[in-house]
């Protein structure tokens, strides 16, 4: 493992150095970060690391001025130059006699990793052109795991037939007769507010004081990845009792996906498969040795409209506990069904979007709905089991519940002008009182008080007097049947116009037309 510190004045810049070392796996401990060449000069003298990378323009002092300082003091040090494509001639001019290489932004993943590896290639060649021969060979055996761990993730980061897989492997454990039969993706949440420290460190070794020459063992990023021989029901409850005790030594849980092995040359997706069974196990909180079981998959395709409805419903009714117990027995039928972590993200992102979509047609502005569904995301983003996606949807619940909660008169007033200039202008249309409240955000008892609170009479009463006035000043013009008369207004029985037509003015549309003739001529 080789040390390493960056300096950028931008923090993504070095989040994003620091995302692509983790990502594949490049044997370096970042232990400094700098945003100024000043800052660089000094953790440079902290820590000494093998290698820096420096932005050229940087406040204070300069990436250029931070690479002499330093190549004063540690000429062996591999030091890179981050730079612009309008800052490339000055910097090519400036520093190609300093430093190892430079790297013009936006940096590509694959140029930084192949610079970076030849850079510990050419770190290695240094330490090995000025040892001795004992120093050269302590060297060689101290940087051996380090080769064959880098060597081993290759082999399983890709999933397709290999046929050096054995050969490989066989190198790696230094044993001619080793065969993989089970490979098994270790990972593990804390239990207790103070975290062990170097707790990885501590179960590697006793995972490898367990299992002997009989396993192949590596720590990569969040996971341990054990490769086992003679793999059998006695050693995986032995296993799994070694699991319970590190669980109670270190005060965590511990969550294993295993796949057996059947062709070693496939082992790339006997790991993929491990690995996405504990990523699941982990999400869904479930502790111990999960075995493959044939399907790996679980349920990809997931129905939102039941729970998406019942949810809303309970929102609407100002019953915000009753949607999240409705919440919480989807979650557990997902489980069941061992729903794969990036399809139960997904599902509840919709769910959400379509609570706020129905609550922004009237209730909230856009604004506050596009701010709503920011902040849920970054919750949702920020999420790594089911518990804090339960809670990321409970909270926007409550979070609802209180807007609804708070209509005051004036809002429930504005409405239901809007519902009766709705009315209005569309009572030919099918309008139903479930309709209107939904679009409120309301339930439909409540739509139904302020409705009549504030128009003087019920939702029904007013719809049909409207089209009944709307019908009158059809039927006057007399160029249309009376059938014609009652589909034009949203009646989609003519008989039953006819009844409420005659009810309400005391004679039928026919005879209304008739006598509105005479009066005419």
């Amino acid at each position: 493992m080789y040390k390493m510190v960056i300096a950028d004045d931008e923090p993504a810049v070095r989040q994003y150095l620091r995302y692509i070392v983790k990502q594949y796996n490049l044997p370096f401990q970042i232990c400094g970060e700098a945003e100024d060449g000043a800052q660089a000069v000094h953790l440079v003298d902290m820590h000494q690391p093998e290698f820096v990378i420096l932005d050229i323009n940087m406040p204070i002092m300069n990436g250029l001025e931070a690479a002499k300082a330093i190549r004063k003091k540690y000429r062996e040090t591999m030091i890179y130059i981050l730079t612009a494509y309008s800052q490339f001639d000055y910097a090519h001019q400036a520093v190609q006699t300093h430093v190892a290489d430079y790297l013009l932004k936006p940096i590509k993943p694959a140029q930084l990793v192949e610079t970076l590896r030849k850079g510990i290639a050419a770190a290695l060649s240094q330490r090995m052109s000025k040892q001795r021969l004992e120093r050269l060979e302590q060297q060689i055996a101290k940087d051996r795991p380090v080769v064959a761990q880098q060597r081993l993730f290759d082999l399983l980061k890709n999933d397709s037939v290999n046929p050096n897989a054995l050969k490989i492997l066989r190198s790696i454990s230094k044993k001619d007769d080793f065969t993989p039969q089970a490979v098994i993706s270790v990972s593990y949440w804390f239990n207790a507010e103070h975290l062990p420290v170097g707790i990885e460190v501590h179960l590697l070794q006793e995972a490898q004081d367990f299992l002997g020459e009989q396993a192949i063992l590596a720590s990569f990023s969040d996971e341990i990845v054990m490769l086992v021989a003679n793999w059998d029901h006695g050693l995986r409850w032995a296993l799994q009792n070694r699991l319970e005790d590190w669980e109670s030594k270190y005060a965590i849980t511990i969550c294993a996906g295993i796949s057996l092995v059947t062709d070693p040359s496939q082992i790339g997706r006997d790991y993929k498969h491990a690995k996405k069974k504990r990523e699941a196990g982990m999400f869904w909180r479930q502790q111990g040795l999960l075995v493959i079981d044939g399907t790996v998959e679980g349920s990809k395709e997931i129905e939102c409209e039941a729970i998406q409805k019942q949810i809303r419903q309970y929102v609407l009714e100002r019953k915000p506990e009753k949607a999240k117990v409705a919440f919480r027995q989807f979650l557990s039928e997902a489980k069941q069904s061992f729903c794969q972590p990036e399809y139960m993200y997904a599902a509840i992102i919709k769910i959400a979007n379509n609570l706020i979509e129905k609550y922004a047609e009237y209730m909230i502005s856009a604004d506050e709905a596009g701010k709503l569904r920011k902040n849920f995301l970054a919750e949702v983003n920020r999420a790594v089991s089911v518990d804090d996606l339960e809670q990321c949807l409970c909270v926007l619940i409550d979070k609802l519940e209180s807007n609804s909660g708070s209509l005051e008169q004036n809002q429930a007033e504005q409405a239901v002008k809007w519902a009766i200039e709705y009315i209005n202008t569309n009572y030919h249309k099918d309008l139903t009182l479930e309709q209107f409240a939904e679009k409120l955000f309301m339930s439909t008892g409540y739509f139904c008080r302020i409705f009549k609170k504030y128009a003087g009479e019920g939702y029904a009463t007013y719809l049909t007097n409207i089209r009944l006035e709307k019908a009158k000043e059809i039927l006057l013009t007399g160029r249309y049947t009376v059938n014609e008369v009652a589909r034009m207004v949203g009646f989609r029985d003519a008989s039953y116009f006819s009844s409420v037509f005659k009810k309400h003015y005391h004679q039928s549309p026919s005879a209304f037309t008739a006598s509105a003739g005479k009066a005419g001529s």
